[in-house]
């Protein structure tokens, strides 16, 4: 039941990111600068990072036939920083295939997306390399 509802909140998530993406692309240029910050593309951070969040609880409980709790955790957040590395990178492509330009949408997009999966992935690496 749980891991229904984490992916219930994940999915949310996704929806959140993708009303902000649709949001940044009808939006004006500039979308991301120093001195301009399209409140869309905050919607969009908001809602990759619930669906980047939800992931690793959702993958743990969906591991629930393996008894050893340690070892649940572990394969969950391999899972998890495999996923977040994908998704980051599908963000990379995205930027690839439009311009890296953070004043268009497509750029603002890829930069945000991937420095969300950035934070993940770094946070997991760092928990990894220094954690108990």
């Amino acid at each position: 039941m749980r891991a229904r509802t984490l992916l219930l909140v994940g999915l949310g998530g996704v929806l959140v990111a993708a009303v902000g993406a649709l949001g940044v692309a009808s939006g004006d240029e500039p979308h991301l600068s120093f001195g301009e910050l399209d409140p869309w593309l905050v919607v969009f951070a908001l809602g990759t990072l619930v669906m980047l969040g939800a992931a690793p609880y959702a993958i743990f409980d969906r591991h629930s036939g393996i008894e050893d709790e340690d070892e649940r955790w572990d394969r969950a957040l391999a899972v998890w920083g495999g996923f977040s590395l994908l998704t980051g990178l599908g963000f990379l492509a995205i930027g690839a295939l439009g311009s890296f330009a953070p004043s268009s949408a497509s750029g603002a997009i890829a930069w945000v997306g991937a420095g969300c999966c950035g934070l993940v992935f770094g946070t997991l690496a760092l928990f990894v390399l220094f954690g108990d």
